[in-house]
């Protein structure tokens, strides 16, 4: 079975300008977008593959809620199967909640209505339900205040797709992944993918890990109306159902893009559609221009790219393939290797480093001192390797970054709404560098490649105290809006003062 990855054709072979796509990458570096990763596929034949160094085109990503787009996509599986219908009525498949007290209009919510995130609710249902201790998520769901009558009007509800995810555990008898890996997954070659989970269901909004190469699959399937190497996997009737726009999402400022929203999917401009996660995770598919095109980054904003894609990569394309180029393929590949080229660190040191030899130091939160971690620092040459809490291990280079895997004590750097035990027990890929700024302070630079974020880790030596402040983008971004910690995730950094004197 012939694979689209197995051979790289060039831009002009598809016709696009190889010049088009290397002004993409240099008007995201003038805006100063964080592009993470660049994958593009035209009339079938792979063109582009570029990562932003240290993250890897082979590592999955964290890619938010992109994960809804696969839940609404499970829901279209069961469907084309007969087990369910989009009209079915949600409480239908939750007998324990029947009895409970509950707005007349919640009876009311259809599988239809959650697909297109119009279930009535007053706002998003997620919150409640990753901050509950006791009760159980689906009663949550339905007990929410309701404005407005199911269909009615869009409200984002992340938890309204945890439901779905609910609904495809009990019509199937399977978690929504193994469902997935059965019906999606296998039949497109897709094998190293994982998903979190609350308890035994899948968190469906959120919480899935996979590669970029992966969702140019699942965008090709769907740009060729569910067949995929000749092989029907999802109905004809269900990709058009779930890609037309149903309801208008009262979105403002993207320039045309995101005003329209289908079936857990968004509408880019009329006629093209996307996979939408935060942070900048897009799988867009435009079916006029028959490419996908899909990119993975870290952005409060991650709209910001729309225009730059619409100026360069959808503009000028001819149908046909176009004379090749030497000197245009030589800009671009002079555009890549800059993005893709290693870096080297101009080397730094400090009097301490020679004291930082298999070093332990107790730390204590300063906003939660119940909160504690062992760390151990080991300084050799240019190396350091930071252990904690005899778990976590981070190797790093005053001079190159240090690639490793470690499963992690301190906070992930991850703005899912519930860190559930997919996130909490597996290793995670990192690069990481460290510099002293001055012959006190220590800093390291931590690349978590899966994530897409970065974590900065300070350590002060002042006096008879030892101080560590953990920042990371997710955070800071989140700190703008004056966001507050809840239950699950702190958007705020973390802060660390050693409990006995050095």
């Amino acid at each position: 079975m012939t694979d689209v990855f197995d051979k790289f054709c060039l831009p002009e072979d598809v016709g696009i300008s190889s010049v088009a796509i290397a002004n993409f990458l240099q008007d995201c570096e003038k805006i100063h977008y964080k592009l993470r990763t660049l994958h593009i596929v035209r009339h079938g034949k792979f063109i582009t593959e570029i990562a932003r160094y240290p993250f890897q085109a082979s590592d999955k990503r964290l890619v938010y809620s992109v994960s809804k787009t696969f839940t609404s996509t499970a829901v279209g599986l069961a469907v084309q199967e007969g087990i369910l219908r989009v009209e079915d009525k949600l409480l239908d498949y939750f007998p324990e909640c029947q009895n409970l007290s509950m707005d007349a209009r919640a009876r009311e919510i259809t599988l239809r209505d959650v697909l297109t995130m119009s279930t009535g609710h007053e706002r998003d249902t997620v919150g409640d339900m990753c901050n509950s201790e006791n009760t159980s998520w689906p009663e949550i769901f339905f007990t929410r205040k309701m404005a407005y009558t199911p269909g009615e009007r869009f409200v984002y509800n992340s938890g309204g797709t945890y439901m779905l995810s609910e609904v495809i555990s009990r019509v199937t008898g399977k978690s929504l992944l193994t469902w997935l890996q059965e019906k999606l997954f296998g039949p497109l070659g897709i094998t190293d993918v994982s998903w979190d989970t609350h308890g035994d269901a899948n968190t469906g909004a959120w919480g899935l890990l996979i590669a970029p190469r992966d969702l140019c699959k699942v965008g090709l399937l769907y740009l060729n109306k569910g067949v995929w190497n000749g092989q029907r996997i999802l109905s004809e009737a269900w990709i058009q159902e779930a890609t037309t726009p149903h309801i208008a999402t009262n979105s403002k400022g993207l320039t045309g893009w995101g005003q329209r929203y289908g079936y857990q999917i968004w509408e880019n401009i009329p006629g093209s559609y996307r996979a939408d996660g935060a942070f900048g995770q897009y799988c867009m598919v435009f079916p006029q221009l028959d490419m996908v095109i899909v990119t993975t980054a870290e952005e409060m904003d991650g709209s910001r790219i729309f225009p730059l894609v619409e100026r360069h990569l959808l503009t000028g394309l001819a149908d046909h393939p176009i004379g090749r180029d030497a000197w245009a393929f030589a800009c671009l590949q002079k555009e890549i290797a800059q993005w893709e080229a290693p870096v080297v660190y101009e080397a730094t040191s400090s009097h301490l480093q020679y004291f930082l030899q298999n070093k332990t130091f107790t730390l204590q939160s300063i906003d939660a001192p119940e909160e504690q971690h062992t760390f151990c620092l080991d300084s050799f040459n240019s190396r350091l390797r930071i252990t904690i809490d005899s778990k976590q291990m981070i190797d790093s280079s005053s001079v190159t970054d240090i690639h490793g895997v470690t499963p992690f004590a301190i906070e992930l750097p991850s703005s899912s709404p519930l860190l559930g035990q997919e996130q909490r027990s597996r290793d995670w890929a990192y690069s990481a560098h460290h510099a002293w700024i001055d012959q006190d302070t220590l800093l390291v630079t931590i690349c978590w490649r899966e994530t897409g974020h970065y974590q900065t880790w300070k350590f002060q030596f002042s006096g008879e105290k030892l101080y560590l402040w953990i920042s990371d983008g997710t955070k800071q971004m989140f700190d703008l809006f004056g966001i507050t910690s809840d239950r699950n995730v702190r958007f705020c950094d973390m802060a660390f003062a050693s409990v006995t004197s050095l």
